[in-house]
């Protein structure tokens, strides 16, 4: 049973840590709390144990960078697309290699001095230790899934030591050093916790991630195997390790308010309304900016009941490519399709082509119909294609999207053209706070307003590091590359049928097996910044997980154009588009070089450890 929620203090850890970060290799920190005060009580240590999780925990709530700048899942509403999405990164592009050892300064002391202390007892000592370790591991994974190599610090440093350090010397070595703090950390962390702390449970969810991501990128080797088992079978054995939770019923409650206890969540982060408000959670990026006095200016509607009720700043909004793996249950066989595979809406609907499309005379640019992506329709029959596409789809489609005709924060709210939350709602289009896609978010919105959101609003908060479904989805995969199709099914079939609601996939071949798993990731884990190192995971893999893709070669998805939906204002006509605007049809994948992004070329220069034959491949 979880307890409590754990609002992090950082005051203390901040106070301890104050000095710069100007070298990327420094002592031990020397403008800071003395270890008198620190280490003095085990009401001190844990104070500091606590509040050194910020940076660990931080990178993996880092949704936008993942779920925006890296993939098409989420299109920018004021900026133009990413340079990270059109391959325009150089080898000064810093994936955080020499930006962590502030934190990394912080684990390495906790195990010295924890080890050394004569105020903890040996259950104390052994738990602090473990935690330091989990946190360590958790920075160094997100280095290695990005760069293959780091700066491998196990020591406190003294001010006569050497601090050109050099990168371990592949990616077997970065991930032995992960999976050894992660392992050996299992061992004396907590079953159960306050709500916020780490457990052995979320020891075993990163494990398994890990497993999978390490295996993808060494080949599964040797070298990293416990016991000679296989990286794969250690990420299902971590999943059938985690005990007292369960997937939730409700997918919707578990990113608001309500559920931010849920028995599903293994580790979050915790706000406290005391220090936080709209802007600090980074809602006030996910909720347009949609007033009456706009909507009206515009000459679109309907009007909100609550005239300023959605005045935030959205940054991003979610594509139609994200919306077309919401599958459909089809009204005839019961089978889960895309929506326009089902026997509604064919019969429901017929096809326009793209001079049909313009003539409806509802878009704005005509390279919107220039892309392989492009479907238009007109219904046919008694149901409009608003019902057509929306109706009987995955419950995750409406806890997670806002689209037209949906129920938002008590309004009705239209997508249409020149409807209340589409992106004609301001003269500005292309660069304003509205919905560029006509799609909204309402994952990770909370819900219980008096009277708005608004950016200086206090709140509590919660993003989830860590969670059940998550790790039955790593679970599955994990089968489906031991070529364990059945079983794979059966695991990923969980999370499809509680939370999505759809009929079980019957999937029986390595082929369709993964194509139904890769849609299932995808919307299970959308804004959770799994997308993009799961497509890079598939890429190595190569064959049935990446398309049919050689093994390292392309990523399909990664090339693909962003996409839209526009909905005639009488719903009777719809077509999906190209996103033309802000450079979002320049997107691109260099998959010569984009696999391992590149050892910063000002850290090679700095760092006489380090040379230029230290570069990743393709980034010289």
């Amino acid at each position: 049973m979880k307890m409590n929620k754990y609002f992090v203090s950082v005051f203390l850890a901040g106070s301890f840590l104050v000095q710069g970060c100007n070298d990327f290799l420094t002592t031990y920190p020397t403008e800071s709390y003395s270890d008198n005060v620190v280490w003095a009580s085990q009401g001190t240590v844990d104070a500091f144990v606590a509040g050194c999780y910020g940076t660990a925990f931080g990178l993996y709530t880092d949704f936008q960078t993942w779920d925006y700048k890296f993939s098409n899942n989420m299109v920018g509403c004021r900026s133009a697309c990413p340079n990270e999405a059109r391959g325009l990164m150089e080898n000064t592009y810093n994936c955080g290699i020499n930006n962590y050892f502030g934190a990394i300064r912080s684990y390495t002391p906790i195990i010295e001095k924890v080890a050394e202390s004569t105020v903890l007892d040996a259950s104390f000592k052994a738990r602090y230790t473990a935690e330091a370790k989990l946190l360590r591991a958790m920075v160094y994974y997100h280095l290695t899934r990005q760069a293959g190599r780091y700066i491998w610090v196990d020591k406190v440093l003294k001010p006569d030591d050497e601090f050109n350090l050099p990168l371990t010397k592949d990616v077997v070595e970065s991930y032995q050093h992960v999976l050894t703090d992660i392992r050996e950390a299992i061992a004396d962390l907590p079953e159960t916790e306050v709500s916020g702390r780490p457990t052995k449970n979320a020891a075993y969810a990163l494990l398994s991630e890990v497993c999978l991501t390490a295996a993808a990128y060494t080949g599964d080797a040797a070298a990293l195997r416990a016991n000679g088992v296989s990286l794969y079978q250690e990420a299902i054995n971590a999943v059938d390790a985690i005990k007292g939770v369960a997937l939730d019923s409700n997918y919707e409650d578990l990113f608001n308010q309500k559920g931010a206890n849920s028995n599903e969540i293994i580790l979050a982060k915790y706000y406290s309304a005391d220090n936080s408000n709209v802007a600090s959670t980074g809602m006030v990026s996910l909720i347009p900016n949609v007033v009456n006095a706009n909507v009206e200016k515009n000459g679109c509607g309907p009007l909100f009941k609550i005239p300023d009720i959605f005045e935030c700043w959205l940054n991003f909004t979610p594509s139609q490519n994200l919306v077309d793996d919401y599958l459909v249950i089809d009204a005839k066989t019961g089978e889960a399709k895309r929506w326009w595979e089902t026997s509604q809406f064919v019969e429901g609907t017929s096809p326009l082509n793209v001079a049909q499309a313009k003539a409806l005379n509802i878009h704005k640019n005509e390279k919107e119909f220039d892309t392989p992506l492009f479907r238009a329709f007109k219904a046919t029959g008694a149901k409009n294609v608003t019902e057509l596409m929306y109706e009987g789809r995955d419950k995750r489609f409406d806890a997670s999207i806002v689209r037209d005709g949906s129920t938002y924060l008590g309004e009705n709210i239209t997508c249409y053209n020149h409807g209340n939350m589409s992106r004609w709602a301001t003269a500005r289009y292309a660069s304003d706070h509205v919905p560029l896609t006509n799609y909204a978010i309402r994952k990770y919105v909370y819900t219980d307003w008096d009277p708005r959101p608004f950016y200086n609003i206090k709140t509590n908060y919660h993003q989830i590091l860590f969670r059940y479904g998550r790790a039955l989805l790593n679970k599955a995969e994990a089968q489906l590359r031991l070529n364990k199709i059945s079983e794979a099914v059966a695991t990923l079939n969980q999370t499809r049928t509680v939370h999505g609601g759809l009929p079980a996939s019957t999937a029986s071949t390595a082929e369709t097996a993964w194509a139904d798993y890769r849609i299932e990731r995808r919307v299970e884990l959308f804004w959770e910044g799994d997308w993009y190192f799961s497509l890079l995971r598939w890429g190595l893999y190569g064959g049935a997980a990446n398309e049919g893709m050689a093994a390292k070669g392309r990523i399909p998805e990664l090339e693909r154009d962003a996409t839209f939906i526009e909905i005639a204002t009488d719903r009777s006509a719809a077509y999906v588009g190209k996103v033309a605007e802000l450079s979002n049809d320049a997107r691109t994948f260099h998959y010569d070089k984009a696999y391992f992004f590149p050892i910063h070329k000002g850290l090679i220069e700095a760092n006489s450890a380090i040379k230029e034959s230290d570069q990743n491949k393709g980034w010289e």
